[in-house]
């Protein structure tokens, strides 16, 4: 009798879905999926058996007329949800591949919405389908759903905001340059704090870690001075084990100073930080001349609970 051998391997993708809510196929109630920071995959229909089922030999000419698996082997369905989750970052390549035990197949890159993957696997190797993006990959056993090696901070929560901060008020910093005295005043609205294990510009946090980034206003330049904050000592953690900031950056706001973003790589079990923002820096005025702080400002201090 004629039976399709194992190791057998196909792709594709259909517009339709191959299951419905409530069929023994559909995996909707169980969240099959695997995400990253530019991809995003839920397998939305799931069969396994030794016959390729009727609804899904029907779908496709190169699955027409396949005979049952051999013996000890099966059929490993999967296809992917019409309806996928928004990727946090947008889109950028990704690798992608399904492993059959010790033995590999690529896809062009993450199985998007519609796409399907059909395979004959022995009952006993594991069938992992696997995305890879920057650098680092997860899986997701085909058979049952289970993550492989996965990034827990995109399934258990750390990847998170916090509420915004309230705004903060200097009405007069005082400043000397030999003999001569200005001051300087800033106010703004608020700010707010985030956590994520993977950034733009980072990569990957270090294993155990996230990055915390903290985003605030800041007036930068008036008339005749520019207040550099600086970058160590102005946005400080009071709390937890982080040390300085591992990035910060500026950018412009149109005529409304700039926006500052300070990036500091904590423990993932920090759940609450206390964050000291203190604008210490660098004055100088439109000759350049340094002026010097009379009294550090007062910080203002805020705490971020994820």
């Amino acid at each position: 009798m004629e039976r399709t051998e194992s190791y057998e391997f196909f792709f594709g993708g259909d517009s339709d879905a191959w299951c419905q809510s409530g069929d023994e196929s559909w995996t909707g109630d169980e969240g099959i999926h695997v995400l990253g920071p530019h991809f995003s995959t839920t397998v939305e229909c799931r069969f396994v058996s030794e016959e390729l089922p009727s609804e899904v030999a029907a779908r496709s000419s190169a699955l027409a007329d396949m005979p049952k698996a051999e013996d000890g082997s099966e059929f490993v369905i999967n296809q992917v949800s019409r309806d996928q989750m928004q990727t946090q970052y947008g889109y950028a390549p990704t690798r992608a591949w399904v492993t059959i035990g010790d033995r590999e197949f690529e896809l062009d890159e993450a199985p998007e919405a519609g796409d399907w993957v059909v395979l004959t696997a022995p009952a006993d190797e594991a069938a992992v389908l696997w995305v890879e993006d920057d650098g680092r990959a997860q899986g997701v056993d085909m058979r049952t759903g289970e993550r492989v090696d996965p990034v827990f901070a995109f399934y258990n929560g750390v990847a998170t905001t916090t509420d915004g901060f309230p705004g903060y008020k200097y009405d007069k910093v005082e400043f000397d340059h030999g003999s001569e005295y200005t001051w300087l005043a800033c106010e703004s609205d608020g700010g707010g704090a985030w956590r994520n294990v993977w950034d733009e510009e980072l990569g990957w946090a270090s294993e155990g870690h996230v990055f915390l980034t903290v985003g605030l206003g800041w007036c930068r330049d008036f008339d005749e001075f520019t207040w550099n904050l600086d970058r160590q000592r102005s946005i400080a953690l009071t709390s937890g084990e982080a040390a300085e900031p591992v990035a910060w950056n500026e950018t412009g706001l149109d005529g409304m100073g700039i926006e500052v973003t300070a990036v500091f790589e904590i423990p993932d079990y920090d759940a609450e930080v206390t964050i000291a923002f203190t604008p210490v820096g660098e004055v100088v005025d439109q000759d350049g001349r340094e002026w010097d702080f009379r009294d550090d400002p007062d910080p203002t201090v805020w705490t971020a609970k994820f």
